[in-house]
């Protein structure tokens, strides 16, 4: 068995990659931006698990965790924030309470797709690449199109992502009927669309309840997805993936809590931040979005490499194809960084941070060149790595795991740092930036100071189905001590400051006028 020690490591370091990859992912926002900690944490557990197999399947883990991760990006919680910034105990209560709902639904939903990345026979897995493509393609022409825009203009329907789920609905049909052999796949992505829309209409359109009116109800939908989810693993009866969930939805929810609570002790100048000056003025929302970060990926390392990587039998590697790892590759290398580095050059353009055009071409027309050129090679290399004829690519699992973490790592700390550069001569936005520096830094050295050497098979291990998963007394005694903790930090919230903090809201006073909230939405 793995000592100790390596256990604490890989804890530390999901711990530190999801931090540094949740502050990365406030500077980019949305479904695109949550892709980041979420292939991070999920790649950090690979690497510490010991475990070849994971290790053969870390690109199936790093974009499982993307993708799980990237559901709760559709979310809002700026305005949630802001009640908790109120000086009314009932309205920091409440906003703490929808903060736990909000993160709960995140980790819940993020780390049910990473356990089902290592639960799963790898025959299932390869049916789910056509239709990934396929609904990848259709955002795209709906995007580029702008269809997108105009459907949910025409409809607004609570400012949700109606679109979305409706069009992977109809996706979802589709391939069931041109793929047969794809049609399990299609199952899962029908359910959770279908479930999306039943939690909307039930939550938000039945039964009138708003999280945080006037904003999005995306929240209500990954309700329903949620639900959904758990049904088909039951289904399934993935067992692992159930347990993971549970703890995922209280980490998460936890973490969310305990990063807004720093949060408002900075901004409410609380205690030595008000005595020491160089405390005063830092960006407290980040450092927020890092603790929000930080508590998720050690609860999640914990959970993973204590719980399930000890235990849990090797999956089926039942099928000789690889493209379902080949796509993954494609969606953490080239899909996820156009997703997010594009908007360092439309911010730059938007900001006049570069000429409007050289040579007679449009300074976005370089950008899209420069784009298309870096992408192109990425994708070169991944279908050399496919056809095993890449020679600069390790030759182990584990090496090609720890090259692919260190890549996502450093091409986004660099990206985000980019992005930041033109506003670095503040001190708060660079003391941010140092930060992602510094965790990025140490979370290398952490991945390079890894063994490989694997650990020795456990004496019993337990298949994904087996009755010995169970979530245990110890979870349910902490998720029944929430509402006791949800108390006292909203208490403790409420005694750190006389007057509402700026950008505060009120949830039960109709009449108030609050002020608007932070700029950061998501």
């Amino acid at each position: 068995m793995r000592s100790g020690s390596h256990t604490a490591a890989g804890i530390v370091l999901a711990g530190l990659a999801m931090s540094v990859g949740w502050g990365i992912r406030g500077d980019y926002g949305h479904e695109a931006g949550a892709m980041i900690p979420g292939a991070l944490v999920a790649l950090a557990v690979c690497l510490a698990s010991g475990r070849e197999d994971w290790w053969r399947r870390a690109s199936v883990m790093g974009a499982c965790g993307a993708i799980g991760w990237a559901f709760g990006g559709q979310m809002s919680y700026g305005r949630i924030i802001g009640y908790t910034a109120s000086s009314s105990l009932p309205d920091v209560y409440y906003g703490y309470a929808c903060l736990f709902v909000v993160g709960g639904l995140w980790a819940g939903i993020g780390s049910a797709f990473l356990a089902m990345s290592i639960t799963q026979p790898a025959s299932d897995l390869e049916r789910f690449v056509r239709p990934i493509v396929a609904l990848g393609l259709v955002w795209l022409i709906m995007a580029w199109s702008g269809l997108t825009s105009y459907l949910a203009g025409q409809w607004s329907l609570n400012d949700t992502d109606w679109v979305g789920a409706l069009s992977a609905l109809l996706v979802a049909g589709g391939c069931a009927v041109f793929f047969p052999a794809d049609r399990r796949a299609c199952g899962l992505i029908a359910t959770l669309a279908a479930g999306w829309w039943i939690g909307y209409l039930l939550l938000t359109v039945l039964l009138g309840l708003r999280m945080t009116p006037p904003r999005s109800d995306n929240w209500a939908g990954c309700v329903g997805l949620f639900v959904a989810l758990i049904l088909y693993l039951l289904k399934r009866r993935d067992r692992v993936a159930v347990t993971t969930v549970g703890w995922g939805v209280l980490i998460g929810g936890i973490g969310f809590v305990l990063g807004d609570f720093v949060n408002m002790l900075g901004r409410a100048e609380w205690g030595p931040i008000g005595r020491y000056g160089i405390l005063q003025g830092l960006d407290y929302w980040k450092w927020m979005e890092q603790s929000f970060g930080l508590v998720m990926g050690l609860g999640m390392g914990a959970v993973f490499l204590t719980r399930v990587a000890p235990r849990i039998s090797r999956p089926a590697e039942d099928s000789p194809k690889r493209w379902f790892r080949t796509a993954s590759l494609v969606l953490l290398l080239p899909v996820m960084m156009w997703l997010n580095l594009s908007k360092n050059a439309t911010n730059w353009v938007a900001q006049n941070r570069v000429p409007r055009d050289v040579l007679g071409i449009g300074s976005t027309w370089w950008f899209l060149i420069v784009g298309v050129l870096i992408s192109a090679g990425a994708i070169v290399v991944i279908i050399r790595y496919h056809r095993g004829g890449l020679a600069m690519s390790p030759t182990s699992g584990f090496g090609r795991a720890q090259l692919l973490f260190l890549t996502i790592l450093w091409v986004f700390t660099i990206g985000a740092s980019m992005q930041a550069l033109p506003a670095m001569s503040g001190r708060a936005t660079f003391l941010v930036q140092v930060s992602f520096w510094i965790t990025a830094g140490i979370c290398s050295l952490v991945v390079l100071g890894l063994t490989e050497l694997p650990v020795s098979e456990p004496l019993e291990s337990w298949s994904a189905s087996a009755d010995s998963w169970r979530l245990g007394r110890r979870f349910w005694a902490s998720l029944c001590f929430v509402p006791l903790l949800l108390f006292a930090v909203a208490g403790m919230t409420v005694a750190s400051h006389a007057e509402p903090l700026p950008g505060s809201q009120l949830r039960f006073d109709s009449a108030s006028l609050p002020t608007s909230p932070p700029a950061t939405t998501r």
